[in-house]
């Protein structure tokens, strides 16, 4: 399962970060029985700080602990179905996805509103540029690589989650034939939502670099603020999302894209 956690450090930075893990045992005859514990080291960007994530699942119920923060809060996200990760590794229609949305996106914002909507309607479409960009960048990467097992032993190799996994030798041969659905379902829970983490595997797996994204990984903050508290800040100020301010997002976010794009086209080409 995915579990997003989002807290205030001590320093006033805000954490958002989504942890992956295996939920409580299924398998279990009673709810006590079921109990699951986990740790997670979640890393402050703003002043380095680690934080002891204790994360407890059972079948009823899942928690999650983080001594000394402000204003914690997580969400919980079952793992997705296993014919939906496969019609992820399968699709080609990432672009025409993104190129849909950041279309409506523009329609939108030129069609006269009231005023009084202007505010509302901008948080949405703000959000919703954030939400492309993101899902195209984690569909691409995995069906880029699920479909390459040169692509799918890199992955494993560098990705410190993946390389810490460990099973038993029964566990390896029930899992050997389901290995590209068990790879892409923890990419699907781990990286949708977490540019932290997208950026560096695009890098180490595709040897794609996004260069500079501080303007994204902005956004990214925004955009919590625009689900999370209707365009309020953690202060209670509201976030002035102009019109024009989503027309550059969706420039530089439609620049990320076509860059990204062909580089995976030229790796195919190769």
């Amino acid at each position: 399962m995915e579990i997003n956690i989002t807290f205030s450090c001590q320093c006033g930075a805000f954490i958002d970060e989504a942890v992956y893990c295996d939920g409580p045992n299924v398998l279990a005859k009673s709810n006590a029985a079921s109990l699951r514990e986990y740790w997670k080291t979640l890393i402050c960007d703003g002043c380095g700080k680690d934080y002891d994530t204790h994360i407890l699942c059972t079948l009823s119920d899942t928690n999650v602990r983080i001594p000394n923060v402000v204003d914690l809060n997580f969400d919980v996200h079952d793992l997705f179905e296993e014919e939906d990760v496969a019609a992820e590794i399968e699709s080609t229609h990432q672009l025409d996805v993104y190129r849909k949305v950041s279309t409506d996106v523009v329609s939108l914002l030129r069609h006269p509103y009231p005023q009084e909507v202007q505010a509302t309607l901008n948080n949405m479409l703000f959000a919703q540029v954030v939400t492309a960009v993101e899902a195209y960048l984690s569909s691409s990467f995995i069906s880029t690589v699920m479909n390459d097992d040169a692509l799918i032993r890199r992955l494993i190799e560098t990705d410190p989650e993946l390389a810490k996994r460990q099973f038993s030798l029964k566990e390896i041969f029930t899992q050997w034939e389901g290995l590209k659905l068990l790879v892409a379902r923890y990419l699907k829970d781990l990286i949708f939502h977490d540019l932290k983490k997208i950026k560096p595997m695009y890098l180490s797996v595709l040897d794609i670099d996004f260069g500079d994204v501080a303007w994204l990984f902005q956004a990214i903050l925004i955009r919590h603020d625009c689900v999370h508290r209707n365009g309020f800040d953690k202060d209670g100020n509201q976030q002035e999302i102009k019109s024009e301010t989503i027309i550059e997002l969706v420039k530089q976010c439609t620049h990320l894209v076509a860059d990204t794009e062909n580089q995976l086209i030229a790796r195919q080409e190769t």
